[in-house]
């Protein structure tokens, strides 16, 4: 028995070690883990270091394939906090239609390896591969859908959408926190196996690594980048319909809101509380512009964006 228990003592002493030592970053609003040592999937090499996992002036996110001292290391992130039920938006800033064949891009929701909801960019290792997938783990028929995304710009949102009993995968062009017009729709699936969705801890997910761990082909190094995430566990929701013209979500932070105008003529916007107090007004110059909300109360905020023809109303509702 005292075998057992300093074997116990050891193991705990040792995890704790490691948690206490686990890099945390901010992104997107959230606290995340950042990876590091040897495991799956394909028994990769990860790194946490500065160089290869980080958040940058504009508050993006960074992740980078690097050979380190003669070894290729993949990188990974995953939430602190456990997610929910609802829409979770991933706003990728990067080409990951032109990834080298045996590089894995992926966002993802994970609880365990039977429990996984995957959106991947990848061809396999095989040139004559779709380049993405929607996935529902584990390996079930009829658990995936492969198509080919073949991109004119870098600027992609991918939606995984969980409810109690279907899962919705979305793949849109550009940035949009709501559906924006068909014609920017790349793909989109559903699945409804039941026995494969609960509501029991899973974890947001984002990574880049080596199929196989192989090494790129082109043997260069390679970048994904993600302008901001939206997730059920925002602490901002955002109600309005988004268009064309203006294109709103919640930002890095954990209380402010981005704000992008297609025309810039006259712009303001006005910011009220419950009580129909103006609480910001601002004229804008610029196309893009951030509604802060660090300083407010928990509560309910009626945001008016205005130009020379047109207003648009918006609900923001801040949460904690």
């Amino acid at each position: 028995m005292k075998s057992i228990f300093y074997l116990l003592l050891i193991f705990s002493t040792f995890m704790n070690a490691q948690n206490h030592h686990t890099r945390i970053i901010n992104f997107g609003g959230m606290d995340w883990y950042v990876r590091n040592g040897n495991g799956n999937p394909a028994h990769n090499q990860w790194s946490d270091s500065e160089q290869s996992v980080w958040v940058d002036e504009e508050n993006r996110l960074h992740l980078k394939i690097r050979k380190i001292n003669g070894t290729w290391h993949s990188a990974e992130i995953r939430s602190v906090h456990p997610t929910a039920y609802g829409k979770h938006r991933f706003f990728i800033s990067s080409n990951v239609d032109k990834l080298d064949k045996n590089i894995v891009a992926a966002v993802f929701l994970y609880k365990d390896d039977t429990h996984e909801m995957d959106i991947e960019f990848s061809k396999w290792g095989f040139d004559i591969n779709p380049n993405s997938q929607f996935v529902v783990q584990p390996e079930l028929h009829q658990n995936m859908h492969r198509f080919d995304m073949n991109l004119s710009g870098s600027y992609t949102t991918h939606i995984i959408d969980w409810q109690k009993e279907i899962i919705k995968f979305k793949s849109i062009y550009g940035h949009h926190l709501n559906n924006p017009k068909n014609h920017f729709l790349i793909n989109e699936w559903a699945y409804n196996n039941k026995q494969l969705i609960d509501d029991q801890k899973y974890r947001i997910h984002i990574n880049l690594w080596l199929v196989n761990n192989l090494p790129p082909t082109d043997k260069k190094e390679a970048e994904l980048i993600l302008s901001s995430i939206d997730t059920p566990i925002s602490p901002i929701e955002i109600q309005g319909k988004t268009d064309e013209k203006v294109t709103l979500y919640a930002n890095h932070y954990y209380d402010n809101v981005f704000v992008y105008c297609h025309d810039i003529s006259g712009v303001k916007y006005i910011l009220k509380n419950e009580r129909n107090e103006i609480v910001f007004e601002e004229k804008i110059t610029k196309n893009y512009f951030f509604v802060n909300l660090i300083d407010l109360p928990i509560g309910s905020y009626q945001l008016s964006i205005q130009n020379a023809n047109e207003e648009f109303e918006y609900r923001l509702i801040k949460r904690y």
